[in-house]
């Protein structure tokens, strides 16, 4: 039997459309924690799209990884990878092109069944790049568990949101990225402080200092920065 695909009417017009628009560029252009963005574009997405999947992918050198779901996947999230041109979620990223199919998307030639999930057995699938400055910088997939047609409209705004979600993801990870470097200067200030203070009570070199810390967080299964925190303030009461 025929399936049936859903016939779309028009689901926004152009006052809400921008108005849209402006809730994204102001709820998450000034948002500077990563995860809260790509969670908030899931969201933003599937109730735009009313879709039964929505899943985010960020290009990590030549691989597209799974950062964002609408239905949660802990196990997945950062472990389900594609390669540029791999699958339909490939292949738009390797062309900058949205992928619309309206049903049997896993019929489709550039289809790839990715750790047997449930949504590979989804009709619908709308995909669109996320592209910043001519930059691709991720993939947002949609999609539909019964047959969808997806109407010029609908995929035009789906192309809006990620052009607009485009810059607040760049700015997210660059100061992820910071944040990641500042936190990694002040962890080796405070093990070289505490390497000085073994050093000089225990009459021993600087290696052996780094042996005698490493070997103590290894024992407590602590990150050494808590074990290096913990030989400051212990020290700081001794004077």
């Amino acid at each position: 039997m025929e399936k049936k695909t859903q016939k779309i009417k028009p689901i926004i017009n152009k006052k809400q459309e921008l108005e849209l628009l402006r809730e994204i560029i102001e709820t998450i252009s000034y948002n500077l924690d990563l995860k809260e963005v790509l969670g908030r574009i899931v969201k933003i997405v599937s109730g735009v799209t009313k879709a039964d999947s929505c899943f985010l992918y960020l290009l990590d050198g030549n691989n597209l990884v799974l950062r964002a779901s609408l239905n949660p996947k802990p196990m997945e999230i950062g472990n389900i990878k594609l390669k540029t041109g791999e699958g339909i979620t490939g292949w738009v990223a390797r062309n900058k092109q949205t992928a619309a199919i309206a049903k049997e998307a896993y019929n489709d030639e550039r289809f790839k069944t990715v750790n047997s999930l449930p949504e590979d057995k989804f009709e619908g699938f709308l995909s669109v790049p996320i592209v910043y400055h001519d930059k691709v910088l991720g993939v947002i997939n949609v999609q539909h568990s019964k047959p969808r047609a997806y109407s010029k409209t609908e995929i035009a705004l789906f192309e809006s949101v990620a052009k607009a979600v485009g810059g607040a993801i760049e700015n997210a990870s660059l100061f992820s990225e910071k944040e990641a470097l500042k936190e990694a200067l002040e962890t080796r200030k405070i093990i070289e402080k505490a390497k000085g203070i073994l050093m000089k009570e225990f009459a021993i070199g600087e290696d052996d200092a780094y042996k005698l810390l490493h070997k103590k967080a290894m024992d407590k299964r602590l990150p050494m920065k808590e074990i290096a925190n913990a030989i400051i303030i212990s020290s700081e009461f001794k004077k």
